[in-house]
């Protein structure tokens, strides 16, 4: 068993009250943000959602079918932005392998 010594765990313990701690997980503000008729609002969620999961809250909407119209948008807009990192590309890609065709 690792045993970190009283100034690494000293060193632990500060370093982790300096560090910005995430706001709490909140599933219904979530889900407002994402089925939003704001583009912006919606696109913003995603982004968040995938810095904190590292997936994007497709199961928010039906898409048994067809992709939900909303979801597909915000898919567009995402890839389409030049800000959109290569790991959120890449996100996107394992995503559009996982629901139906358009």
């Amino acid at each position: 068993m690792l045993r970190l010594s009283r100034l690494d765990e000293t060193e632990y313990n500060e370093r982790i009250k300096r560090e910005p701690q995430k706001s709490k997980f909140d599933f219904e503000e979530l889900k407002a943000g994402a089925m939003s008729p704001d583009p912006r609002t919606r696109k913003d969620v995603f982004k968040e959602y995938f810095e904190r999961f590292e997936e994007f809250p497709s199961y928010l909407f039906d898409n048994s079918e067809r992709i939900d119209s909303r979801l597909s948008d915000t898919i567009e807009d995402l890839k389409n932005d030049p800000e959109t990192t290569t790991i959120m590309q890449k996100g996107i890609a394992t995503l559009m392998q996982r629901l139906p065709s358009a």
